[in-house]
């Protein structure tokens, strides 16, 4: 192939990111919240460093520009939409993940039989890339600038006169390396069967198979030239592994033989799709490995009827969020066949960025409070969101203060542990970032919990993040305006409390509203459920207070 020249290199491509914007994800201070917010059991990537691929981080895809945030959404929606485009991330990704092994071989050695046969099946795959490519795009309906950037690469590929001179010999070669399956060997036995010499008899396209009995009594065995007339040897289990690799080593060496003077026909080329062009397709890899994971969770959603959008995205320094009809995914995942989860409204306005949300006990709270955080996160991914309308703007980073089991207590309690993390927590912490506390300072004193959290909201009035406060600490619903009246606020403090559906028989709707709790109107009618007034207490004792 000494008629194909270069052509002229062309950048990077990434199907996540939009030209000339760097592939990269935003720097995090704290990427704990992917964990905390279970968001890496929901986009479950599958590890693959077994097979030499990194393993993907969700922070690495994590974006605060809303023109990486637009054009990945609209990828996204293309794919959830798109039956051809599912299917050609499907039948991609194991040729991709191909295409990045054979990449290491080539890399790795100079001149060797197996990176020559490697080189040559390198191209074959490039080729059937570009085919299927070029079919399943063909055949979707696209509306993202995305995969219209990602057809024109591949159409331009397809058409240049490189290709098609690669394919031209590709396909008069007389042995596609690829579809190799089997090698016939001649053998030379001296007098005391010890072997002599051994030669390539046959390349060929199908795998011999063990004659059967019936094949051996009707005389099969001997007519069918892919069958052998004894059984297989088990190498993995009979031979040394000397032995393997000699034998694999003599494979080799026969292939090479065979297959030398076209390896060498190629080697102009080889070079130059080897650097160049197979690098894009590979370039593509972690894209398809995160949009596959991602887009699975989003039609188990669908599945689920869980309610899905595409947010409208506003600049950071708007402090959008506002999201109606937003439901936890991983409690509609977890509760599959329980009927619909329930589905609650959250915004931010100028009477309220933080909020405290109180009520009774598994009331739905701290779930409300995570399908705030979860539906941050998944929108900075570049997915839909778990809501029917939501407009938001992207944040910095999201902090979450939740319990955990794993606190580092050695020399200090819970409550200190409790306390060092938040202090951790609040020297990042900016006006742009979001912040989930859930029963924070509760492993103390009301007393004590009330102070500390207190002097904590206080300082979150002055800073302004955005963020939901789950608590029992009744009286710090009672100070919202204190808190809102410190100097330099910058942010609001509001309430939210969780209903009760009846309270005579205790029946939660897990709904959470915007008004002003009464931290004892539920602890009145749970003692009036249960007859623990001091009237009813005395009456069952017969006695009857004095009016």
């Amino acid at each position: 192939m000494s008629d194909i020249t270069r052509e002229s290199g062309r950048g990077s491509f990434r199907l996540l990111y939009p030209p000339d914007v760097p592939a990269r994800g935003a720097p995090l201070p704290d990427a704990g919240f992917f964990h905390t917010l279970q968001i890496d059991q929901m986009v479950s990537v599958r590890r693959e460093s077994w097979r030499g691929l990194p393993d993907l981080r969700l922070e690495q895809f994590y974006a605060t520009d809303p023109a990486v945030l637009a054009w990945r959404l609209d990828v996204v929606a293309d794919l959830v939409d798109s039956e051809a485009l599912r299917s050609l991330l499907q039948d991609a990704l194991p040729m991709l993940r191909d295409a990045a092994e054979m990449r290491k071989v080539l890399n790795s050695s100079s001149s060797t039989v197996e990176s020559s046969l490697a080189s040559v099946r390198y191209l074959e795959i490039y080729l059937e890339l570009v085919e299927l490519f070029h079919a399943r795009l063909a055949a979707a309906q696209i509306h993202s600038d995305g995969f219209a950037a990602l057809r024109n690469e591949v159409e331009a590929r397809r058409s240049s006169r490189d290709y098609q001179t690669l394919s031209r010999q590709l396909e008069q070669t007389q042995y596609q390396i690829g579809h190799v399956k089997s090698i016939a060997l001649g053998v030379n036995l001296d007098g005391t069967l010890r072997v002599t010499d051994v030669g390539v008899l046959s390349i060929n396209t199908e795998k011999y198979r063990q004659g059967s009995v019936l094949d051996k009594l009707l005389g099969r065995d001997k007519a069918g030239p892919m069958v052998c007339i004894s059984g297989f040897a088990n190498l993995a289990k009979t031979a040394r592994e000397e032995e393997k690799h000699a034998l694999d080593q003599a494979v080799c060496r026969a292939l090479d033989t065979a297959f030398a003077k076209t390896i060498r026909s190629w080697e102009p080329v080889i070079d130059q799709y080897f650097r160049d062009e197979t690098a894009f397709f590979i370039g593509l890899l972690d894209d398809f490995r995160f949009l596959s994971a991602a887009v699975s969770f989003l039609l188990q959603l669908r599945a689920l009827g869980c309610p899905l959008c595409r947010p409208e995205i506003r600049p950071m320094e708007e402090k959008a969020l506002r999201l109606k009809d937003v439901c936890n995914p991983m409690l509609a995942l977890r509760t599959e066949g329980q009927g619909p989860v329930v589905s609650n409204d959250f915004g931010y306005d100028e009477k309220g960025r933080f909020y405290l949300v109180t009520g009774p006990n598994h009331g739905g709270k701290s779930i409300f409070c995570y399908s705030v955080g979860m539906a941050q996160a998944l929108f900075q991914l570049g997915l839909l969101v778990p809501a029917r309308e939501a407009v938001m703007s992207p944040v910095h980073c999201i902090y979450t203060h939740f319990p955990t089991s794993d606190e580092d207590n050695y020399g200090k309690g819970r409550l200190e542990s409790e306390c060092a993390r938040m202090s951790q927590i609040l020297r990042q912490l900016q006006g742009d970032d979001l912040l989930l506390m859930d029963e924070s300072f509760s492993s103390t004193s009301l007393l004590e919990g009330s102070y500390i959290a207190g002097e904590v909201l206080s300082a979150i009035a002055v800073l302004g993040c955005g963020g939901v406060y789950v608590t029992h600490i009744h009286e710090l619903t009672q100070q919202v305006d204190r808190f809102n009246a410190v100097p330099g606020r910058t942010g609001c403090i509001d309430n939210l409390v969780a209903q009760m559906e009846n309270v005579a028989d205790g029946t939660r709707s897990y709904r959470v509203l915007r008004t002003t709790p009464d931290g004892l109107s539920y602890a009145k009618d749970i003692a009036r459920k249960y007859g623990l007034s001091q009237e009813e207490i005395l009456a069952e004792h017969g006695i009857r207070l004095p009016d």
